[in-house]
């Protein structure tokens, strides 16, 4: 004997909560009749896209000269981003790290991965990698989102997934640390490549969801080329501060 409601009870209950909640845009907060995204955002998510600083490879706008960076090293050879940490970027990335929007999740995987198809460099990697997360960080929120969209990168592209890094430090949200000088001991020798990792010789994209400073992504892929390999790319949905003054 089932003990679900009937078809007609459910759709009465979903149309009430609607109208008392109606569902609104994870981007923008405006209401939509269904899905996650109103159109205005989803057109931001598939066509809105970051250059690469010709200097050193961090993402900027097409409009910039350079990043703003470049007198800081950098030991990835080039970085895309879907969009600037700003509106709708920033909402939807803290719905699905924060509040656990999985779906959420899923669409920027797949704005993520159609960023990564169109670029010919990074399409060349080897094999994909996520950020790893802390043990105890990937407890507390139960998922590391740079593996979900790494997978969703791998899915689209067929490169191969794999987990090369180990994080072997806790350490704290890099959006409270406000100086960069903050921000890279936070992360500094924060990386150890995993005894049975392979990489001499490979190109790797590196994925995660925010770029800030940098820092982040940049001790990962200085772990790897210690480990051997030949190239580090890197693939983010968003990145803050990009196409500042030279």
């Amino acid at each position: 004997m089932s003990l679900g409601f009937p078809s007609s009870v459910r759709f009465l209950v979903k149309s009430l909560a609607d109208f008392v909640y109606p569902p609104v845009c994870y981007g923008c907060d405006t209401e939509v009749e269904e899905g996650l995204v109103c159109e205005g955002c989803r057109l931001a998510l598939f066509t809105h896209e970051l250059a690469v600083c010709p200097r050193c490879g961090r993402p900027c706008t097409r409009t910039a000269e350079t990043c703003g960076q470049c007198r800081t090293p950098f030991h990835l050879s080039r970085v895309r981003a879907v969009g600037t940490y700003a509106p709708p970027f920033d909402k939807l990335i803290h719905a699905f790290k924060y509040s656990g929007k999985t779906k959420v999740g899923e669409l920027l995987g797949r704005a993520l991965a159609a960023l990564v198809q169109q670029d010919e460099v990074l399409l060349a990697a080897d094999a994909v990698c996520p950020v790893p997360l802390h043990p105890a960080r990937l407890r507390e929120r139960g998922f590391n989102q740079s593996l979900l969209l790494a997978a969703a990168v791998s899915m689209t592209t067929g490169m191969p997934l794999v987990e090369l890094l180990v994080r072997t430090r806790y350490t704290s949200t890099q959006a409270l640390k406000a100086a960069p000088e903050d921000r890279l001991r936070n992360v500094q020798d924060a990386f150890r490549l995993r005894t049975d990792a392979r990489v001499a010789g490979q190109r790797v994209l590196l994925v995660d969801d925010v770029m800030t400073t940098g820092h982040t992504l940049d001790q990962a892929a200085r772990e790897l080329l210690k480990g051997g390999a030949a190239s580090v790319l890197g693939a983010v949905v968003a990145a803050a501060h990009a196409g500042g003054p030279s």
